[in-house]
């Protein structure tokens, strides 16, 4: 049924999207539009700068559109508790009347900023949000009909269009839903590559012209791509962001310098050389920068990282050494982390094993299965407890890793509900082992080389540490009772009969 509703609503924006003839209308609204903008002036730039959002890091459309959004649904069940005629149902109808027109205004204000970025839109996404415009628009009509209604005393007919138009709204939503996740608009769509995270040779710095834009690329391994960078030249310095303009993915390497700033050719965006903030929309997102320097005539050009990035530079790697080694020397060593947790990983792999070559039948299989099911759980506790903050300052692996284990934690608890002796109980086992060997896998070929970084003896002081703990967890009688009530409760919830 769900896939029907999918397959429907999928076919109908379809034909909106193939429909060229809206192409015309859409065509003509834009430079309708933009006209009054351009007589302006100066104004009239700082007016459509302020309606995409370029002043507020992003756009402001979607906040506006929450307000009709929010006040029509809770007019829609004001209507509701007044036609039924609920205790204060006076009062209800005056806090809906109230509603409504607060979002009728909102609805304006939405409008007044989706059309603004809808202007800087084309082809398949101009038409669809054509028609997001149109269906919005009759959903403001049936309100305001709702509203004149309303002050006539005709309450009742002024409820059914508030509905109606709460109907519409709901079809105008799903369009602007498939216009931002599905089209990609309004969102980020430069390159957000850390690479490189040192300088590296890009360009000799006599091929670069003062105030001609110029194309350089740098390799990313783990993207498999080459990353574009546009280097500027002006008054003696030498700048770089990423050539990929936020706003549309538009090629800032073929723009031009306008007032201190870089200009995308396709919408206009303008970037200030030295901060990558927007200057000018369309965009309200700034470039990535680049670090950049000259050594024997090369210009040489190096990622500067954002907040919160998960890079990890040379500069991390000898901080994180300095950080962890010094220790007291009667701390406790064991054997390296990394083999501690390969060993384990060869533990569920042989059970994985086991238990695909038992019979369906044989009633010690659920037995086994719920034991895994354990040791997946202590494995999962250990690495998050010990391993994975340990060695986060030297790998970038953590936030996938973290991610694999809530796949796996709901893999397993999907095939704990099936009977053993089930075809479907050996489908989920086989990609629960997939899942398993990939995370395990994974970690040996990528996180346990880069954690060698740490060194040795830091890696043998956690290596004692996750002993201690695998330990504990498998003889304390307080953590094996919460494990086998846990696990017993996955197997129970959601068990068809």
């Amino acid at each position: 049924m769900e896939s029907h509703r999918s397959s429907v609503t999928d076919k109908a924006i379809g034909r909106i999207e193939a429909a060229e003839w809206l192409d015309r209308p859409a065509f003509q609204l834009a430079n309708a539009l933009a006209l009054p903008q351009r007589l302006a002036g100066t104004p009239g730039k700082r007016a459509r700068n302020a309606l995409h959002g370029t002043w507020f890091g992003h756009p402001v459309h979607p906040m506006f559109v929450t307000i009709p959004i929010g006040t029509w649904t809770l007019a829609l069940g004001l209507d509701t508790l007044e036609a039924l005629g609920a205790k204060h149902s006076r009062d209800y109808g005056r806090a809906a009347d109230l509603a409504v027109q607060a979002g009728a205004a909102g609805a304006v204000a939405a409008a007044a900023t989706g059309l603004m970025d809808w202007q800087q839109t084309h082809g398949r996404s101009r038409r669809v949000g054509l028609v997001h415009a149109l269906v919005n628009s009759t959903a403001l009509g049936f309100q305001l009909t709702s509203i004149a209604l309303r002050r006539r005393g005709r309450r009742r007919e002024g409820h059914l269009a508030s509905a109606a138009a709460w109907g519409v709204m709901f079809v105008g939503a799903y369009l602007g839903g498939h216009l931002v996740y599905r089209r990609r608009q309004g969102v980020d769509q430069a390159d957000r590559s850390v690479e490189p995270r040192d300088f590296v040779p890009v360009l000799p710095v006599a091929e670069l012209k003062d105030g001609q834009p110029r194309k350089a690329e740098v390799w990313d391994a783990v993207e498999r791509a080459h990353i574009p960078v546009a280097l500027v030249r002006q008054g003696g310095r030498i700048f770089a962001m990423g050539a990929r303009c936020s706003h549309m993915g538009g090629p800032l390497d073929e723009g031009w310098l306008l007032k201190g700033g870089l200009v995308c050719p396709w919408h206009g965006s303008r970037y200030d050389l030295e901060t990558g903030q927007p200057l000018d929309g369309p965009s309200t997102c700034p470039q990535p920068l680049y670090d950049v320097r000259v050594r024997n005539g090369i210009i040489e050009i190096r990622r500067q990282q954002e907040p919160g990035a998960e890079a990890v530079t040379s500069e991390d790697i000898e901080w994180a050494a300095q950080v962890e080694q010094p220790t007291s020397a009667d701390t406790p060593l064991g054997r390296k982390a990394d083999e501690v947790l390969f060993e384990h990983h060869e533990l569920l792999r042989s059970m994985f094993r086991r238990i695909e070559d038992m019979s369906p039948d044989d009633p010690q299989r659920r037995d086994l299965m719920r034991t895994l099911a354990s040791e997946l759980e202590i494995h999962e506790h250990i690495e998050d407890e010990i391993f994975y903050p340990a060695v986060r300052p030297v790998s970038e692996d953590i936030p996938v890793a973290y991610a694999e284990h809530q796949q796996l934690a709901d893999l397993l608890a999907a095939t704990l509900k099936l009977p053993t002796s089930s075809p479907e109980f050996e489908e989920y086992l086989r990609a629960l082992h997939k899942a398993v060997d990939h995370h395990a896998s994974s970690e040996e070929h990528s996180m346990f080389i880069e954690a060698q970084r740490l060194g040795e003896r830091r890696l043998r002081e956690l290596g004692h540490e996750l002993e201690t703990m695998l330990e504990e967890q498998r003889t304390s009688r307080f953590q094996r009772a919460f494990r086998e009530l846990k696990i017993s409760l996955m197997a129970q919830a959601g068990r068809e009969a």
